[in-house]
């Protein structure tokens, strides 16, 4: 299970680690909430200086406020920049940048909860389109469920390939299957051990089923890669038909 660390101002996750059961902690703030006190107060130190240079011309002090106006972003434009730069946050996680815990919490709160507000607010109940964009967000939710776990079993696969560069990659997903089905826990729950087994099943599925995509590529860095990739790109793709976000 998973601890999340909260910002205390913004409360987005901006870590975890492993614990005991999920619990949740809000003290610390993130690092886009201290970006954002050193602009302001940044901000603030210019607007003080400026007033004493023209304590006896407000049109500066005008001009400055209304460029700092319109350089702030709009949430939907903040959405819209997050479900661009999904992919390049993935690459982050990838290369140790990051947790995948973490972005799926950002996606999350940051797009799918925002969506459920926005299909609320601009698409009517006896709209056929309301039934679609909810198709979409239960897509998305439902792919959360076991994206952490094949992360997981990826990594493992390629962890594999490292030790065995021979090794196929078809027969690395295999073995990573195999070594944990047979290293499943027996002392815990049936219920919980029956759950255990269903998710590996389903990440194997899910592994094999997107190296049968990628399985042309040649390098196995970049395989392996797309295999992790394609699920946030089709959250990608599945978010963008979202009429609010496909508006200009």
């Amino acid at each position: 299970m998973v601890k999340y660390y909260h910002c205390e101002k913004c409360k987005r996750v901006y870590n975890t680690e492993i614990w005991i059961g999920e619990v949740h902690t809000y003290n610390g703030i993130c690092p886009l909430c201290i970006a954002g006190e050193q602009q302001e107060n940044q901000t603030q130190q210019d607007s003080a200086e400026d007033h004493i240079m023209n304590k006896y011309d407000t049109e500066p002090t005008k001009r400055m406020k209304n460029n700092l106006e319109s350089t702030q972003a709009s949430p939907i434009e903040i959405e819209r920049s997050l479900l661009s730069s999904l992919e390049q946050k993935v690459n982050d996680v990838l290369s140790g940048e990051g947790s995948i815990d973490v972005l799926i919490k950002e996606i999350q709160d940051g797009l799918v909860d925002k969506a459920k507000e926005r299909i609320g607010e601009t698409i009517q109940s006896f709209d056929a389109s309301k039934i679609d964009a909810q198709k979409v967000v239960d897509y998305v939710e439902k792919t959360f469920e076991y994206l952490s776990e094949y992360k997981k079993y990826m990594d493992n696969v390629v962890k594999k390939l490292q030790d065995n560069p021979k090794m196929k990659v078809k027969t690395a997903i295999e073995k990573v299957f195999k070594e944990t089905m047979s290293n499943m826990p027996k002392d815990v729950p049936k219920d919980v051990l029956l759950n255990k087994k269903a998710m590996l099943k389903n990440v194997f599925g899910k592994a094999e089923k997107w190296y049968n995509i990628y399985s042309d590529t040649k390098d196995v860095y970049e395989l392996t890669k797309k295999m992790v990739l394609h699920p946030f790109n089709e959250i990608q793709k599945k978010l963008s038909t979202l009429p609010f976000y496909t508006s200009s």
